[in-house]
């Protein structure tokens, strides 16, 4: 019975493990899209509202783009959270796991704070660039900590 507990929540771990490195990699592809598409300011200069609103009008597609990005970091931040909350409670004895997860979730809290930033300097391109960098750290800090837990869940039982 022990055993099923442990397979339920390798089961949860692996989903917010791989969750994380597929949704910040596919949120760093909008990040590109909004960058080439010149829509980085289709919500205007503020944030976190967007034209000043929480659902302002659809119909510029810079807004669509830009307002897209914005979303899509909130599937980001669910597998990002979920993944430390699951590192924390049921995993505290990987440090490996628990610091990776940890480092992943301040990370995307001051990357969060960085696309602030970027909007609210009308796109600074050293913002921008600093911006693109730490999405880029945070993916490998995702990557690593996927092959750790995939490299845990790959132990023999009893080597626990």
């Amino acid at each position: 019975m022990a055993n099923e507990g442990w397979k339920r929540n390798e089961s949860l771990l692996r989903v917010f493990a791989y969750g994380s490195v597929v949704s910040t990699y596919i949120l760093i592809v909008i990040g590109g899209y909004v960058t080439t598409s010149n829509s980085g300011l289709g919500c205007g200069e503020s944030w976190p509202l967007c034209k000043g609103a929480v659902l302002p009008s659809l119909n510029n597609p810079e807004v669509v783009i830009e307002l897209a990005h914005r979303l899509f970091n909130s599937v980001v931040g669910a597998f990002i959270l979920g993944l430390a909350i699951v590192a924390w409670t049921k995993y505290r004895t990987e440090s490996n796991i628990v610091i990776l997860s940890t480092t992943s979730l301040v990370a995307l809290v001051a990357q969060v704070l960085l696309g602030m930033v970027t909007v609210t300097t009308s796109l600074n391109p050293v913002v921008s660039d600093a911006h693109l960098a730490l999405a880029s750290a945070i993916l490998a800090i995702l990557v690593a900590n996927a092959i750790t837990v995939r490299n845990l869940t790959l132990r023999p039982a009893g080597v626990r």
